[in-house]
């Protein structure tokens, strides 16, 4: 069998069009765009209470991951950890709710690893400050994402290199 590629798997949450992309980045800091979703895709969580808010979010974003970790192996990769970043606290949400989220990713997925970013508010688009709220990067594969993720972001404002997902309706 073929060896296939490590990558981190790079999953962008904007949190005022709650929308994400799902990309790889490899150790070289190229960046594979793979899926978006449609604006609003995570909103059925605002005016839940903070459980429903937290478990729609673990639903919907481990969802995410499984897609993510499909479209890789499709092109000879293979996630090596998986890094969350949002650009903001989850918005109209319960306090707590962004660092609750990551705290679940992180507790729960040992294979691969998890860390999870919040973009610094103040730092520049093309070159975003990320402060980790749980887990840590691997060993040599910061470089790769201080390359990469800014060519990630670029890459959102294109509508060509990503499939869309649209999700089933979230139930009442």
């Amino acid at each position: 069998m073929a060896t296939k590629q490590p990558v981190l798997l790079t999953v962008l949450i904007e949190c005022e069009s709650f929308r994400w992309y799902v990309a790889g980045i490899d150790q070289q800091g190229n960046t594979t765009p793979l899926l978006c979703s449609e604006p609003q895709d995570l909103a059925p969580y605002v005016g839940e209470p903070l459980d429903e808010q937290a478990n729609f979010l673990r639903h919907r974003l481990s969802g995410v991951l499984q897609r993510g970790c499909d479209r890789l192996w499709g092109k000879m990769m293979k996630p090596c950890q998986v890094v969350f970043v949002t650009d903001m606290p989850f918005q109209q949400a319960e306090d707590g709710l962004t660092q609750r989220v990551a705290d679940h990713f992180f507790e729960w997925m040992t294979s691969p690893p998890v860390v999870f970013y919040t973009i610094r508010e103040s730092s520049p688009v093309c070159n975003p400050h990320l402060d980790s709220i749980a887990g840590e990067l691997l060993p040599d594969w910061n470089e790769a994402l201080e390359e990469g993720f800014p060519k990630m972001i670029s890459k959102c404002s294109q509508t060509d290199p990503w499939e869309l997902v649209i999700s089933k309706p979230h139930p009442d």
